[in-house]
């Protein structure tokens, strides 16, 4: 505790009284010791009760016209733990108040510091359980005394016996809860009035026809729509249009037909040729567009009509030496309303070779500008090509346009879509992709990066940095939803990395080789099968393998151990829940195998060439639930040249020999596509007879089109 003293003048005190010690103190030293212990005394009383004072003033009057005043300290620098500090003076205005002029003394009081806390008692005992509350209600019937309307009892309580159930003895509280009785039925309204008749409805319309005689000798196919007018037909006008038609159910009582269609260079001569082998289904028209040579005519387009069995020549466009259609890009179909329009490169003589279209007659096969020649990609009900100033153009086969001036954009996304083409240049020389809603892109940007883009329909392009150090190189793509999956350099190896919807990216692949490259997709590409993407890839140089990705996890495996350069000659296609695609295996050769993307479902289909010989796998191409493929092999224990088999995916059957005997080979699929349509299959082969023509097989039976009967 500290004492601040500021000395006055004591007052007189009776000298007859004080002692001899008092006598030997002088008599102003000795007044003033007595009045600091009766401020002490008087202060730490008002310190521990200061409630106590009679008077409503903290001042107390010590003699006649001393006073001493307490006040609280809060803790601060004066007193840590907080205090009292002591006024004194002379009431010199005798108001019973020390005023400020008055104070001639004061002290500081502090308090000491907080004890330590004392030892934790020992624990307590554990209290009884608590018994449940519990709530019953019980529902009355109409007609009861209490609730004549019915209602419910509420009975409350404690479960005293833990039963779960609330005994009668339990019962605390009991409350009713009775329902109302029921209003008087109010007036009946005003009846609305009748709503006018609805339009009628398109009909349902049902029709029977005889079957395609180009499919079925003998049979029928009947036919159920609805007269709506679907996709451009005339509605309700009672006919059934082929676009109104919803469902059909297809009978034939013979085997559905195949054979050689065509023999434009006739006798054993090819009219099918390496650089004039481009062929394209028109599926409004039902007719098949290839490129073939004609002794009168050189390599120039035809029309196949199945219906007719008739081949015919769609125009000579170069009459000296044929303008080779199709030669670099091949043919690309777009069903437009009511006909087809096919998009292909051709030299016409004049103006050297150009992109050309036509609807399949010769007044409207038009040349349509220069391109450059890389496959185009459908987007936008059009095409999107390459322009050779790096920049990328649309057509829907009326005009060329520029890809930031195509006819469907506004002002605002047209002006967006240039402020960005400004910065970026040579879009797609690197790498394209397209979906329904979007087109992917490589472009340079402003700091000379080559990354990867997105224009959507609604003009909004999204950019990637995947490749902070440098260029990214893609490869492949496979769209889901908004993303999509892509093939990319990543370091000295290729790896597949999603590219999300918001501009991030997210690497799904940590595939590391001993050495070199990991190759990845370079022969099957990217296949997904649920949730799983299906490739190749190789640890070791020019040792590829199969291999999966669950994209949930990120997890890679590969397949299996055994198969060898998956999809080399034939690729892969999917199908379902499986991927079929050539592989070779040290026990099988080359042979057709599948996956379902397990190492247990992965195996070699057929071996169609027993042992370790191989079967020269060519193409495989996925109809219906099933795939059939160009490939040789054994029937019936003697061999065959180039075939083409059908598979379920658990065998495999031969379902067409275009030149059947011993030691013959029809060279099936060395030129030319494995071609499908709604109805048939077409590819170009050799019968011994006509040389390298397009050949046709009715695939009815392998998608569940059509159901055969065998007389």
């Amino acid at each position: 505790m500290s004492t601040q003293d500021n000395r006055a003048a004591p007052p007189e005190e009776n000298q007859d009284e004080r002692s001899q010690e008092d006598r030997e103190t002088p008599p102003k030293n000795k007044a003033w010791a007595i009045l600091q212990g009766l401020l002490l005394m008087t202060a730490l009383a008002m310190g521990v009760v200061n409630s106590i004072q009679p008077e409503p003033s903290n001042s107390t009057e010590v003699g006649t016209n001393m006073l001493v005043q307490s006040e609280s300290i809060e803790p601060g620098v004066l007193c840590q733990e907080g205090g009292v500090v002591l006024s004194t003076g002379m009431d010199i205005n005798i108001n019973a108040v020390l005023d400020d002029g008055e104070v001639s003394s004061t002290t500081h009081l502090c308090n000491g510091p907080m004890g330590l806390s004392g030892p934790q008692g020992q624990p307590g005992l554990n209290g009884d359980t608590a018994h449940a509350q519990t709530l019953e209600t019980t529902p009355l019937s109409p007609g009861d005394p209490t609730c004549p309307q019915g209602g419910t009892n509420l009975s409350g309580g404690l479960d005293l016996n833990g039963n779960g159930e609330l005994d009668n003895e339990e019962v605390v509280t009991t409350s009713l809860l009775c329902n109302g009785a029921s209003g008087v039925n109010g007036t009946a309204g005003v009846a609305g009035t009748n709503g006018s008749h609805g339009a009628n409805g398109p009909a349902a319309l049902i029709d029977k026809q005889s079957a395609p005689h180009y499919v079925c000798k003998d049979g029928f196919v009947i036919r159920f729509g609805v007269d709506d007018g679907h996709d451009g037909a005339m509605s309700q006008d009672g006919l059934l249009q082929p676009s109104e038609v919803r469902e059909s159910l297809n009978v034939c009582f013979s085997p559905l037909l195949y054979g050689r269609v065509s023999d434009l260079a006739t006798g054993i001569t090819d009219s099918i040729t390496s650089g004039c082998d481009a062929s394209t289904w028109l599926p409004v028209t039902e007719r098949l567009l290839v490129a073939a040579s004609h002794a009168d005519h050189g390599c120039e387009a035809f029309l196949h009509n199945p219906a007719t069995n008739q081949t015919v020549l769609l125009e000579d466009l170069h009459a000296s030496s044929g303008s080779q259609p199709g030669r670099e890009i091949g043919f690309h179909s777009l069903a437009a309303g009511d006909h087809d329009r096919v998009f292909f490169d051709a030299d016409d003589g004049v103006s050297g070779r150009q992109l050309w279209v036509s609807d399949g007659t010769v007044n409207n096969t038009v040349s349509l500008g220069v391109v450059e020649w890389q496959a185009p990609l459908k987007w936008a009900d059009g095409l999107v090509f390459h322009a050779s100033n790096g920049s990328m153009l649309w057509t829907n086969g009326t005009q060329l346009y520029t890809l930031p001036n195509a006819p469907w954009w506004n002002e605002t996304q047209r002006i967006h879509i240039e402020a960005f083409a400004d910065g970026h240049t040579q879009w797609g020389s690197g790498w394209t992709h397209s979906d329904s809603e979007h087109l992917w892109f490589t472009a340079v940007d402003p700091q000379g990066d080559v990354e990867p883009h997105r224009l959507t329909m609604d003009g909004s392009v999204t950019s990637w940095n995947v490749n902070p150090a440098g260029d990214a190189l893609l490869n492949h793509g496979l769209s889901l939803e908004s993303d999509v999956y892509v093939v990319a350099q990543r370091g000295p190896a290729k790896q597949i990395v999603q590219l999300m919807d918001n501009g991030t990216h997210s690497w799904l692949t940590s595939i590391a080789p001993s050495a070199g490259d990991t190759a990845m997709g370079e022969r099957m590409g990217l296949n997904l099968i649920g949730e799983n993407l299906v490739f190749d890839a190789q640890t070791q140089p020019n040792q590829p393998r199969l291999w999966t990705t669950h994209l949930p996890s990120g997890i890679s495996v590969q397949l299996s151990t055994t198969m060898l350069a998956p999809g080399l000659n034939a690729g892969a296609t999917v199908s379902g829940n499986s991927v079929v695609f050539d592989c070779t295996t040290p026990e099988h050769g080359m042979e057709v195998c599948i996956t379902d993307a397990t190492t247990m479902g992965t195996r070699v289909v057929l071996d169609a060439t027993p042992g370790m010989l191989s079967s020269s796998v060519v193409a495989v191409q996925s109809v219906g639930e099933g795939w059939l493929a160009l490939t040789n092999g054994n029937h019936e224990g003697s061999s065959v040249g180039t075939s083409l088999w059908s598979s379920s995916g658990t065998t495999m059957n031969l379902v067409y020999n275009p030149w059947p005997g011993t030691g013959n080979d029809s060279q099936a699929g060395q030129y030319g596509d494995l071609l499908v349509s709604d109805t048939q299959l077409f590819f170009v082969a050799h019968d011994g007879e006509t040389g390298h023509e397009w050949h046709r097989w009715s695939h009815g039976v392998l998608s569940d089109d059509w159901i055969v009967f065998n007389r």
